[in-house]
């Protein structure tokens, strides 16, 4: 904290006076401000951990592209009074190579932070080719066609405003799924907030005679360099939380208004009689409907998947993974409904886990459950259900001739052997009530006589036996 005190004290104060400094030490001024934040990013890039170093090494790159840029604009241009048109594209080139990198910084947080968050990235997309439009059909475009300013000139100033606008986007994206605001990336926004604010502000007053524009663009490189000595800053890449991606109304209500925003505003204008460009406004919506497109495809996905799982929490049981008690009851509702014929369901408790479980404790049991659960499933058929009733209790359904048999068949084997539970070699029984559906059952009735032909076997139940009973 002292480091970054000293840090914004000194850039503060340089940005606040740059206007009352001399007209040719005004340049160097922004160049040495311009490239105050490269030893805090270093600094950065070497505190993050291993694996998360890709967002600090993009915005190093950007700050050298800019920094590149500034120098030949200081020296070329502003010392040397050169102002060819190279000049210029190297000093607009260097500047759109900074735009990348910091747009792709700001995404590779997006990924880090959010865990691979694809979603927030299209956003981010969305919202830059969404506000860029507005911002450029409303006010720069007008404002640079009527300075003159010709088609490769104003092409690149468009692709600085996106660049920044889909900083901005991803940024806010970072603070929506972290839950909590970040100093870090607060700072960052700002910082590009204010390169935006100095584009915009000099494309509509033109830069000659408004140095003030500049102070805008010198405290972006301030805030940079205080986002990267704040302590905060190892948060930005640590992965959080899963971001939550799900289809809801506020999600449509962004998705709606990004592509409609484009067409009303560059409509209105023409209904006013005010000059659109009709070129870009079809451009930008045309590429905005698959963007929009695919992002409402994979809300969709997210929703279903959502619904999957929460229907397997409503079926499945959650210690063993097999269906429920009312997956069960449900599984046996359809099979009536399909004819009793051949329907057999056999009700299973274990003798002897409570002694286990009393002995080695809850976790062993547990995993005795676990054990028993896959023993069982491995000896169905595709067709049958092997299902958790409740406790240690089993009910499986099968149908077809000999299918009840082969189910006793594995039972009777899995408890000839033993289980691996809490670190000993134990043994268990189990009690298997058998019913074979009839005309006219009801679930109740199959269960009933299953559950009682259960406890009729548990009469005569040994540990390491099949005790069974036929209802």
């Amino acid at each position: 904290m002292p480091l970054l005190r000293l840090y914004a004290a000194v850039t503060g104060t340089l940005v606040v006076s740059y206007l009352a400094w001399p007209a040719s030490a005004r340049p160097w001024l922004l160049l040495v401000v311009a490239l105050s934040p490269m030893f805090a990013v270093i600094r950065g890039l070497r505190r993050a951990p291993a694996g998360t170093r890709l967002a600090w090494g993009l915005l190093l790159g950007a700050i050298g592209a800019y920094s590149l840029g500034n120098a030949i604009w200081v020296w070329l241009i502003e010392t040397a009074g050169r102002s060819t048109a190279n000049d210029n594209v190297a000093v607009s080139g260097a500047t759109s190579v900074g735009g990348v990198l910091a747009l792709a910084a700001s995404l590779a947080v997006v990924r880090q932070r959010g865990r691979g968050d694809v979603g927030g990235i299209i956003d981010s997309v969305i919202a830059a080719v969404g506000l860029t439009g507005v911002l450029w059909d409303a006010a720069l475009w007008p404002a640079l066609t009527a300075a003159g300013v010709s088609t490769g000139p104003q092409v690149i100033n468009y692709i600085n405003v996106f660049l920044a606008a889909g900083t901005i986007g991803a940024l806010l994206r970072v603070s929506l799924v972290t839950g909590r605001q970040i100093t870090s990336v607060r700072l960052l926004t700002a910082a590009v907030g204010c390169a935006l604010l100095e584009n915009v502000s000099a494309a509509l007053t033109g830069r000659s005679g408004t140095d003030w524009v500049y102070v805008f663009y010198m405290a972006a490189f301030v805030a940079i360099g205080c986002a990267a000595l704040h302590p905060s800053m190892a948060a930005i890449t640590t992965p959080g939380r899963v971001p939550d991606d799900h289809l809801n109304n506020g999600r449509l209500v962004f998705l709606g208004a990004m592509l409609a925003i484009g067409p009303v505003v560059g409509g209105g204008r023409v209904m006013f009689g005010l000059p659109t460009d009709g070129i870009l406004l079809a451009l930008s919506s045309a590429g905005m409907i698959p963007l929009v497109m695919a992002r409402i495809a994979r809300l969709s996905n997210a929703r279903r998947e959502a619904e999957r799982a929460l229907h397997r929490l409503a079926t499945s049981d959650p210690l063993t993974g097999l269906p429920n008690r009312s997956a069960c009851v449900d599984r046996i509702d359809r099979e009536l409904a399909a004819g009793p014929d051949d329907l057999a369901v056999l009700f299973c408790d274990l003798d002897g886990f409570k002694p286990v479980n009393d002995r080695l404790g809850h976790a062993a049991g547990d995993a005795l459950l676990v054990a028993v659960a896959d023993n069982l499933s491995a000896g169905s058929r595709g067709t049958d259900l092997v299902s958790r009733f409740g406790g240690d209790e089993f009910v499986i359904i099968c149908r077809g001739p000999g299918a009840a048999e082969a189910m006793t068949d594995r039972i009777r084997a899995m408890v000839a052997g033993t289980f691996d539970t809490g670190g000993e070699q134990v043994r268990i029984g189990v009690s298997v009530g058998l019913t074979q559906a009839v005309p006219g059952d009801t679930t109740d009735d199959i269960l009933t006589r299953a559950d009682l032909a259960m406890y009729e076997s548990k009469k005569t139940k040994t540990i390491g036996t099949l005790s069974l009973t036929a209802a």
